[in-house]
């Protein structure tokens, strides 16, 4: 029998110290559509800015926003992108008192500059430098400190973490018996000796075996030879489109997965979701396959979306929902879309810090006819992302009566998952969406134009959080009281087919 799928770090919670170099995402998205006449070089409009965390720190908001406990340690500057990068990873809730101040350097700060989607170019502020002395030791005091169940050094190159820190910190980890998980750069991974797990893609293992990355060598070849040149217990080789191959060390045993088949929109974090998600899960004791089947996953579904973005807890387990429904009953499961209010909320990010148009609209949708799903995907084309709250079984008795509604709530909410168009479904009980507005605050609240904007539920305040409303004209003739009205007066007659 399916049972649905569990994360372990649920069952006991997972505290994961990474470590490593912080950055700031910076997107600045737009269009071109002429060249400058001050020289031969396109005009780029900026129409949307855009920041998010990278290095270390998209490593740790994947580990919060996927269930687990991040505390994240590493040096910035003393400026205004170490400021906004704090602020990012405070509104995830993750740990950032071991982020730590050197005024020496400034913070490490990639823009991308982008049309439709497609990098025209990059712009980097950073000094490639070891941090000192002092500051490795304050940074390793601070670490000592502290109680967790996962070390992961995510290193970016970029000199938050020099050769004798990290093997101060490995030796650390080795100490407390706890797994050490690192993201490696370079060519010289004897720095890594003592690790539990390093996680290159195929081109980074092939640079620390002095290979050309040719793609006819066997994935299974590099990580046979990283194992015998270095002191490191398991390897991961990432493959991108081909997947993943892993070597657990002690048995010599080796297992591949093939990539989730997704449409690949931007891989950009990707590596950074797979070792967080294999940290979590050699933190909650998973063997190295059992975490590798979690980050094949997880991987497969961040590629589907745009710039550095972390992968979701609730992400994560449809992705699992989908993989499990498809092996065990050959189809896709539509109830992963059906969720409580917090859980959309963590999906969707704050307003201001969206990189999504969140649309909201709510009904009763008591028998789903041609005019609801009009309805719903004129909704979505107001956005990206579409919610839809439907009251409950009490709730819709309130409204419209005892005889209704006709359709059970659970019934009418899986009806609605199955349109391409809706992206989440949430119940609510109450006569009015009033507090599900209030908690979702979406970007744009449709509702249909029988309602004047003073008369729609949730105006005013989506309104004063610089949200707008729109009014939505329903297909005439077509109504769950219509119908009801039809089956009545055709009863016996011609529905016995």
């Amino acid at each position: 029998m399916w049972t649905k799928p569990k994360l372990a770090w649920d069952q006991k919670s997972v505290r994961v110290a990474v470590i490593g170099d912080l950055i700031l995402d910076e997107y600045l998205d737009g269009v071109v559509n002429r060249i400058s006449p001050e020289a031969p070089v396109p005009v780029h409009l900026v129409r949307k800015t855009s920041i998010t965390a990278g290095g270390a720190a998209n490593v740790a908001r994947n580990i919060q926003l996927a269930g687990g406990e991040a505390m994240v340690v590493g040096v910035c500057g003393n400026d205004g992108a170490a400021d906004q990068l704090k602020q990012l990873l405070k509104t995830d809730s993750v740990d950032i008192k071991g982020v730590f101040t050197d005024p020496e350097r400034p913070t490490v700060r990639k823009t991308r500059i982008t049309a439709n989607h497609q990098q025209l170019v990059r712009v980097d502020w950073e000094e490639v430098r070891s941090i000192p002395q002092w500051m490795q030791d304050e940074l390793y005091q601070y670490v000592e400190k502290q109680n967790w169940d996962v070390m992961l050094l995510s290193d970016y190159g970029k000199g938050g973490l020099p050769r004798e820190f990290l093997q101060r910190l490995i030796q650390l980890g080795r100490q407390r018996q706890v797994p050490v998980v690192i993201d490696p750069k370079g060519k010289d991974y004897t720095q890594y000796a003592g690790a539990t797990l390093v996680t290159p893609n195929r081109k980074e293992a092939c640079d620390a075996l002095g290979l050309d990355n040719q793609p006819s060598i066997p994935a299974v070849e590099l990580a046979d030879q990283l194992y015998k040149n270095y002191q490191i217990e398991n390897i991961l080789v990432t493959l991108g489109a081909e997947g993943m191959l892993g070597l657990e060390g002690p048995s010599g045993e080796k297992q591949q997965l093939s990539a989730v088949t997704r449409e690949v929109f931007d891989v950009s974090g990707a590596g950074d979701t797979v070792v967080s998600i294999m940290a979590l899960g050699l933190g909650a004791k998973l063997s190295l396959f059992e975490a590798m089947r979690l980050a094949n996953a997880a991987a497969g579904r961040v590629v589907e979306k745009w710039g550095t973005q972390p992968i979701l807890r609730h992400e994560l387990i449809e992705a699992l929902e989908h993989e499990d429904s498809a092996h065990h009953f050959g189809f896709t499961q539509t109830t992963s879309k059906v969720m409580e209010s917090r859980d959309v909320k963590a999906a969707i990010g704050p307003i201001g810090q969206r990189t999504q148009k969140v649309v909201f609209t709510n009904g009763c949708f008591d028998i789903l006819h041609a005019g609801h799903i009009s309805y719903l995907e004129e909704a979505r084309s107001r956005g990206h992302v579409l919610v839809v709250g439907v009251n409950t079984d009490r709730s819709v008795r309130e409204l419209k009566g005892a005889s209704r509604p006709i359709i059970s709530c659970d019934q009418r909410m899986r009806l609605l998952a199955a349109l391409q168009c809706v992206d989440f479904v949430v119940p609510f009980d109450e006569d009015t969406p009033a507090r599900l507005i209030q908690d979702i605050m979406p970007d744009v609240l449709v509702k249909g134009a029988d309602y004047e904007v003073h008369q729609i539920v949730g105006a005013d305040v989506v309104q004063a959080h610089g949200g707008r409303v729109e009014r939505i004209p329903f297909v005439e003739g077509l109504s769950t009281s219509d119908i009801v009205r039809r089956v009545k007066e055709n009863k016996g007659v011609g529905l016995d087919a």
